[in-house]
């Protein structure tokens, strides 16, 4: 026996747990971008029918590469470019430690001092 759906939202977010992660990542903030989960079916439907035509490895790692760009909400207009130059196939950049060179207190009494 099949089992039981309650939404097709919930199917969505099934498929996209199949994928991977990020891809499961990527449909929930698709999904509390909207008000109603109904509003999220068509752009969250469009991300997982990548994986019709791509590889769901390739679709994951376009996922967790427009996640790691900073894209707040990434849809099928951030993936599909990724996916058609083939981003994702190149290794995954390193983060940058934004943190940069903090002088200590004892740079700046030396400077005060003259």
């Amino acid at each position: 026996m099949l089992p039981r759906y309650d939404t097709a939202a919930a199917r969505i977010r099934e498929w996209a747990a199949r994928i991977g992660p990020a891809t499961q990542t990527v449909i929930d903030q698709v999904f509390e971008s909207v008000s109603i989960d109904e509003q999220g079916l068509d752009p969250a439907l469009a991300v997982l029918r990548l994986s019709r035509r791509f590889s769901a490895d390739r679709v994951e790692d376009a996922c967790q590469l427009a996640l790691a760009s900073g894209v707040r909400s990434p849809r099928y207009v951030h993936l599909k470019p990724i996916l058609d130059t083939g981003q994702d196939k190149r290794p995954m950049p390193e983060p940058v430690d934004a943190g940069g060179y903090v002088r200590g207190a004892d740079y700046y009494a030396e400077r005060s001092s003259r």
